[in-house]
């Protein structure tokens, strides 16, 4: 991508900043992060970081949803582009996190530019998505890791990794997901190293300080990630092309993991907001069942409404059925198991 387009898809982002600084506190921080930073081509929304606001006076200044997440999120659209913005308080765990953001892909921008791999980076970084959703591995909330893991997941190797340092614009994924294949547990993937020996089941260094895993998989989790890169491997075999390599790789609802696949529904942004941010402590309980699958997707169900879905062992589904009823009572969550 030259400067020209850099500017131009960057024009976006740059309008929605002056517009949350213009209705933000005088001193709250404003900045831009995620996907819209190191991939503008290909970003749905524009992520915005505001620290030290009110959220709830901020979503009424912008006319924004404001989502009761954990820290609080607002959606909507302005200037004609969807936005998401984030509203951190204090130095929390999570604010302190969140802070890094615009660090992190600041970072991840520039040794894409300084490595030279950009134009491999953005003509796979799509690709990628797709194999993302299509095999429902993606969602920080439902048990996997959102864009910016799979960023770093695509561009620590084209930097580092040999072959993928050697590979041309638009033959990235072939070669790409034969390296995820070869990952198991403990692997630690940074732009400092990537080795195996960790004590996480899979640890994606944030590049901004201070150190962070950004993949934060449980042990079950990761044993499913790993079989499915593996998977992915087998079905791409003899691709040259990201296209080719992805259409070859099946829907995760095309080839259902074992179990009884558990649907939970709802109707509203709200609600799917509330369960985006809570359904991991779900999943933590679930887990103590056994092997579960959460599939790391939202999808849009005929009414227009939203279907999480969640593998879980046959012979436990009772006892799963109950626990997720019991759960959404108690969240007071807007949603029901079908």
């Amino acid at each position: 991508m030259t400067e020209s387009e850099r500017d131009r898809l960057s024009d976006a982002a740059t309008r929605v900043i002056q517009r949350v600084r213009a209705a933000a506190d005088p001193r709250a921080a404003v900045e831009v992060f995620g996907s819209s930073v190191y991939a503008p081509r290909h970003a749905d929304d524009v992520d915005v970081l505001v620290s030290d606001d009110d959220a709830q006076r901020l979503a009424a200044e912008l006319n924004l949803a404001l989502l009761p997440t954990l820290p609080p999120r607002l959606h909507g659209m302005l200037e004609g582009t969807c936005v998401d913005v984030t509203v951190v308080t204090g130095d929390t765990d999570i604010a302190q996190r969140m802070r890094s953001g615009p660090r992190d892909a600041a970072m991840l921008a520039a040794r894409l530019r300084d490595s030279g791999r950009d134009d491999v980076f953005q003509a796979a970084w799509p690709h990628v998505r797709r194999f993302v959703r299509t095999r429902a591995l993606g969602h920080n909330g439902l048990g996997w890791f959102g864009s910016f893991g799979w960023a770093l997941l695509l561009v620590v190797p084209l930097v580092h990794d040999r072959e993928l340092r050697e590979v041309t614009p638009g033959a990235a994924l072939p070669t790409w997901l034969r390296w995820l294949s070869r990952l198991s547990l403990g692997a630690r993937i940074g732009f400092d190293a990537i080795r195996q020996g960790d004590p996480e089941p899979l640890y994606i260094a944030a590049p901004a300080p201070p150190p962070r895993d950004v993949a934060r998989l449980t042990k079950r989790a990761a044993a499913v990630f790993y079989a499915d890169a593996r998977a992915a491997a087998r079905a791409s075999a003899g691709a040259t092309s990201d296209a080719d390599a992805i259409d070859r790789i099946s829907d995760l609802a095309d080839d259902p993991p074992t179990g009884t696949t558990l649907v939970i529904a709802g109707n509203d942004d709200h609600a799917r907001g509330r369960y985006d941010g809570t359904a991991r402590g779900l999943l933590r309980d679930l887990e103590v069942l056994g092997a579960i699958r959460s599939w790391g997707r939202f999808d849009l169900a005929t009414d227009s409404g939203w279907q999480h879905r969640i593998t879980v062992p046959a012979n436990r589904t009772p006892q799963a059925r109950d626990l997720i009823t019991s759960w959404l009572a108690l969240t007071s969550i807007d949603a029901s198991l079908e």
